[in-house]
């Protein structure tokens, strides 16, 4: 210590410059930390902002199957005008439940502030900077929907954010300390407890004033708030694929069609529980329906060429209605062509192949044909009907198909008769 001192004092003789003792090294640093800890009070608007945050307490319910206690997570919101606060359980800090919990937020306070301000968490922003955070899409999305703006704060500056720093702290103290000594069985019964308790704070008068946070809220801030969408922001996740040769995308083991302009293209696909919409340079260049369940392929004609639009007009009935006109037979080939691939529209071709055997050999050899075919197998085949076509079976007479001479058939092989074992003479 007193090397780097006598060190401190040298190198600034030698420069020419000022030395401090320790003492008056003391003060000028005290002093200087004395007016980087100076903060000024903020007055909030009503309706401008909703400060949001994970509680760093996890409550946690017993599972009654195994016994086990599971943690959950604390959603924290607070409007810093009226200090209103709302709170829920979630099961985790994923981001559907981070949507949904900001959606409920909104549901509950009858209204959107103008901006919301989270700290840089994953979930919600995925590039912290100050200047220009990167807010993670579907969190920019849901901002977008209800017309307000994600305004982070500073990376580790809980200043900014100030009030949700004191509402977890209320949280903590008056939600978790009074559910911690009661048992619970289910995420719900948690959660209705947690309702109950925050029923409470705000309607528990404010210190040093006769109104509570719901009157302050209800009287002075309600009117200032955006209003509610009809229907809640619904989650939407993305991902992204390759537009196929036969113009579908590849979605959650479903298929949905695409333009095929964008053949072999990289698009963004967004997905919620209803609707797929895929994106191409964020233009929307299609929208399907979401399949659910075994339909595996939603194919809009216009996304088809010209020239193969005319596969997409057939289906499964269409195909059977077609096989009736030529009889039971051609009926159960049909059936059993459709019925060969667990994906129905991978057997469309050969159906196809069975009506230009129509066309090319006759409307009465095909019965016949596959008459034959259904003789000989339980699950007739395209390839069955086309051979006996090619081979011209269907055109022979019966008694040449089948055996009909009744005279002994040659011996096959080397085979050994009743003299190679002491019959005949030798057993006299």
């Amino acid at each position: 210590m007193e090397f780097a001192k006598l060190q401190y004092c040298r190198e600034c003789q030698d420069h020419g410059d000022r030395h401090y003792q320790y003492t008056q090294f003391r003060k000028y640093y005290t002093d200087y930390t004395v007016q980087e800890k100076v903060t000024i009070r903020i007055e909030h608007k009503p309706g401008e902002l909703m400060e949001v945050d994970w509680a760093g307490t996890q409550p946690q319910y017993q599972d009654p199957g195994t016994g086990l206690f599971v943690k959950t997570s604390l959603f924290v919101a607070i409007l810093p005008y009226s200090q209103i606060i709302y709170a829920e359980i979630c099961e985790d800090q994923k981001l559907a439940n981070w949507i949904s919990a900001h959606n409920n937020a909104f549901r509950y306070l009858g209204g959107v502030t103008r901006a919301i301000t989270p700290d840089n968490l994953k979930t919600g922003v995925t590039g912290a900077d100050w200047y220009s955070p990167v807010i993670q899409r579907t969190y920019q999305e849901m901002a977008a929907y209800y017309g307000t703006v994600i305004l982070p704060a500073r990376p580790v500056r809980p200043r900014d954010k100030a009030s949700v720093e004191n509402g977890v702290k209320i949280i903590s103290n008056r939600i978790t300390v009074a559910l911690r000594n009661k048992q619970f069985l289910s995420l719900e019964e948690l959660q209705h407890a947690c309702f109950e308790q925050l029923e409470k704070i705000n309607h528990k008068p404010l210190k040093g004033k006769d109104r509570s946070r719901w009157d302050l809220f209800l009287s002075e801030e309600k009117d200032h708030l955006l209003p509610l969408c009809v229907k809640p922001y619904e989650t939407a996740e993305w991902s992204t694929a390759k537009v196929q040769v036969n113009s579908h995308i590849s979605f959650a083991r479903h298929y949905y069609s695409v333009p095929y302009e964008y053949l072999q293209k990289q698009v963004d696909v967004r997905s919620t529980r209803q609707t797929v919409e895929i994106f191409y340079h964020q233009e929307r260049i299609a929208s399907h329906e979401r399949l659910w369940g075994d339909q595996a392929y939603s194919t809009i004609k216009a996304h088809m060429p010209l020239n193969k639009q005319f596969y997409h007009d057939w289906d499964a009935d269409r195909f059977l209605r077609w096989a009736k006109s030529y009889g039971s037979d051609t009926v159960k080939v049909l059936s059993s062509i459709l019925d060969s691939s667990p994906v129905i529209q991978q057997t469309y071709k050969a159906c196809l192949g069975i009506m230009s055997l129509a066309n090319k050999y006759s409307a009465a050899r095909l019965k016949k044909a596959c008459e034959l075919a259904c003789k000989r197998s339980k699950s007739p085949t395209y390839r069955m009907v086309k051979d006996i076509l090619l081979k011209e079976e269907d055109m022979q007479r019966p008694s040449v198909l089948t055996k009909t001479d009744n005279r002994p058939s040659a011996p096959r092989g080397h085979q050994r008769g009743a003299a190679y074992f002491g019959g005949g003479r030798h057993a006299e």
